[in-house]
């Protein structure tokens, strides 16, 4: 059974939709968590707002749990059912992710250059904090999944 090639292409096949999967389980779970620490009214205007609406220091925070969390999480379940190759998938996973982040603030910069949109430097510390989580939960995806792994198969 541990050779089938059946198994092995599926695995291959949902290993990046089910990290997908957790990015989102993620996401949703903390923000429910969030919702009830903080209040689920405070926690979607500050979701909604562009930039920190005057929470600076629980949106730090926020944010930063947040998409640490996420991005391991989608990191991390790629690598687990990826079925061989983990150096690898954990290298280019978190690569991708990463470029993805910075992608993502290269488009906010562009639409808000193109659109001739003023974005504050709370507005840009909340983008540049996000890029910023998402590639450090992505590395730690990767090692803590990649570590593991290791692990798992060093064991008799």
């Amino acid at each position: 059974m541990r050779n089938n090639i059946a198994i092995t292409y599926l695995r291959w096949l949902l290993a990046f939709p089910a990290g997908l999967l957790a990015w989102f389980g993620a996401n949703q779970t903390i923000e429910m968590a969030f919702g009830l620490i903080h209040g689920y009214d405070e926690l979607d205007s500050f979701w909604e707002a562009p930039d920190m609406d005057g929470m600076l220091i629980k949106g730090t925070y926020i944010i930063v749990i947040t998409r640490i969390v996420a991005a391991a999480s989608l990191v991390a379940m790629t690598i687990y059912i990826a079925p061989r190759y983990h150096k690898q998938v954990a290298t280019v996973a978190t690569c991708v992710v990463s470029a993805a982040a910075v992608a993502l603030l290269g488009y906010i910069w562009y639409q808000a250059f193109r659109a001739d949109v003023a974005i504050g430097p709370e507005g840009w510390y909340r983008y540049i904090l996000d890029m910023l989580s998402i590639i450090i939960g992505a590395i730690f995806g990767a090692w803590m999944a990649y570590g593991s792994r290791q692990k798992k198969r060093a064991a008799p």
